[in-house]
């Protein structure tokens, strides 16, 4: 199985470890992979894209607000406290 995002196609990098003496090795930087289910299907997806789709999740059912609803919730509490 091939270390892809199944999702956005992030795959790995290349990158260079250093040692002590400053010398360079080629290395490689995986993606971090997790295993996430959909609509009953198994994805795998990076862990960044995995907070992405909860995030998303969050905000279609409600439990988080867009920056439009915080605003006006704001601005009905500033009112709240002045008429007060």
């Amino acid at each position: 199985m091939s270390r892809i995002c199944e999702l956005t196609g992030k795959s790995a990098k290349v990158a260079n470890s250093r040692s002590h003496s400053n010398i360079a090795t080629k290395r490689t930087q995986n993606v971090n992979l997790q295993t996430v289910r959909i609509g009953g299907r198994k994805f795998r997806v990076a862990a960044r894209t995995k907070r992405t789709l909860v995030k998303l999740a969050k905000y279609y059912t409600g439990e988080l607000q867009s920056k439009k609803q915080k605003k006006i919730a704001r601005t009905a509490e500033r009112a709240k406290k002045q008429a007060v």
